[in-house]
């Protein structure tokens, strides 16, 4: 019989392969002989979920109560012999979906162990205890500050029904350690909270906020009932750091004197035609830039031409459903990505951008816009997604010789929407000459009607000519039938 030799390996190795395994597998690791048992009881990357060991609902309420019962003894029996053996946990995460109200101080006895057992990462998300402009007297769980005393801290993920107490305003604390903040859902006591707990934070390099909401004290002398509203405004300042900055539903922000920042995404939420405010001009190594749902002011061409005057290392620009000029005219020699879904009111794009690597365009086949690659690399690659109804599919090849130069064209992903009226006929307008090339097509949705399948497959393949062909599609939607009717008239194209 052979010798297991990797049974043998340190401990350290051992944990790194358990660390590069899903976590079904890493588990059952510890049934394959007595090191492995002891490998995996002391490996120092926790995950805890209530719905491991509780299940979905419903189910009845004995059963229930046994169960989460059960869930809190595992995991105060796990952190309990890490504690007592002294060994130490790299990340903790607790996933809870269930009321907390039962056992808040559990999880303040977790948190605490798993502090004092010098805890790097960690991670916490508990169902949603409050809702804005709603009474704040939802339950929500009170952070508590014991967590301070984790000095390792490098990662903290907040997310749901968490509080984070006024104890944390407290000019005494500070996160000496912590690098990644992120808080998803969570209610501050005010918009002051962020601001102070992000500056005792000397190290950190990168921030995340979404959704987060502010607790309304009940106006004068507090006769009224607490309410929570979302947060409004956010100032960083005095971040030297400071690398990646992600704010959604916030629709003020302030960035400054933050010389290290190279990524920022912001989304200002609520109603798309609300005013939103952003500064951050003074960062000016910035090479990632995500906007998200600017409505209310339309992007034009000296936009464009501030930015790189701004920026002039800027590499990655994204727009996600923002409003822009009807032209577009673009001339930047760092941009190597770009992409645009769902701009409204662009018609044309003038691109002189000789470094741009990769381009991505989402957009519904009706918009039609026209986008031309003044200067290009040899190396770019142009990906569209296009949502079509079936009756507009005559315009699809438009839309693919739209893109100019055509050669730039890789690859496009197709929604085609079904038809209100299955019996039309769809219409295809002669053409004079053989479609467009691209490499690779994929289909994403089709009409369930297996009468509009022939046309349908007739219609794409006269817009454009790809090397292959992909069905990323619901079962549900694409029969057998869809299949052959491809295969069948398709001879020099491969499925995969």
């Amino acid at each position: 019989m052979e010798r297991d030799m990797i049974s043998t390996l340190p401990k350290t190795i051992l944990h790194d392969i358990l660390s590069r395994m899903p976590e079904e597998d890493a588990v059952r690791t510890s049934v394959l002989s007595k090191s492995w048992a002891e490998t995996w009881s002391t490996y120092p990357i926790l995950y805890f979920s209530d719905t491991m060991i509780v299940g979905t609902f419903p189910r009845p309420w004995e059963d229930f109560l046994r169960k989460r019962k059960n869930f809190i003894d595992h995991v105060k029996r796990t952190l309990l012999r890490f504690h007592t053996q002294g060994l130490a946990i790299k990340q903790f995460r607790l996933i809870i979906n269930f009321d907390l109200q039962y056992m808040s101080l559990d999880v303040d006895h977790w948190l605490k162990l798993a502090s004092e057992s010098g805890v790097q990462v960690l991670e916490i998300c508990l169902p949603k205890g409050h809702e804005q402009d709603e009474k704040a007297l939802d339950p929500c769980y009170i952070l508590p500050t014991g967590i301070i005393e984790a000095k390792s801290l490098y990662k903290l993920v907040l997310m749901g029904g968490i509080r984070v107490d006024q104890a944390f305003l407290s000019h005494s604390v500070k996160f000496f350690s912590l690098r990644v903040l992120s808080l998803w859902s969570v209610l501050l006591e005010d918009e002051q909270a962020i601001e102070h707990l992000i500056s005792c934070c000397p190290l950190i390099e990168d921030v995340a906020l979404k959704c987060c909401s502010v607790l309304n004290n009940g106006g004068i002398g507090g006769l009224l009932e607490p309410r929570t509203s979302r947060m409004q405004s956010i100032s960083m300042n005095a971040l030297p750091k400071l690398k990646k900055v992600d704010v959604q539903g916030i629709p003020e922000i302030i960035i400054i004197d933050a010389p290290s920042l190279e990524y920022f995404c912001f989304c200002p939420g609520g109603d798309v035609h609300s005013p939103f405010k952003m500064n951050f001009d003074k960062c000016r190594n910035l090479r990632v830039l995500y906007l998200w749902s600017l409505k209310s002011t339309t992007i034009t061409d000296k936009w464009f031409l501030d930015l790189f005057t701004k920026f002039p290392f800027l590499e990655c620009l994204k727009f996600v459903n923002c409003t822009m000029s009807e032209t577009i005219n673009i001339s930047s020699a760092q941009l190597k990505v770009l992409e645009l879904s769902n701009c409204s009111k662009l018609k044309e794009l003038n691109l002189d951008a000789p470094n741009l690597l990769s381009c991505g365009y989402c957009g519904d086949g009706a918009s039609k816009p026209i986008i031309s690659f003044l200067k290009s690399s040899s190396q770019l690659e142009v990906n569209a997604q296009i949502d079509i109804d079936f009756m507009d599919l005559h315009y699809l090849r438009e839309c693919i010789q739209n893109f100019k130069p055509q050669n730039v064209l890789a690859s496009l992903s197709l929604f085609i929407h079904q038809p209100i009226v299955d019996e039309l006929n769809l219409e295809i307008l002669p053409v004079s000459s053989s479609p467009p090339s691209i490499k690779h097509l994929d289909l994403r949705a089709v009409p369930k009607n297996e009468t509009l399948y022939l046309p349908l497959v007739n219609s794409v393949l006269s817009s454009c000519c790809p090397a292959t062909i992909s069905l990323s599609l619901n079962s549900f939607f694409c029969s057998r039938a869809f299949i052959e009717v491809c295969h069948c008239n398709v001879s020099k194209v491969y499925f995969i």
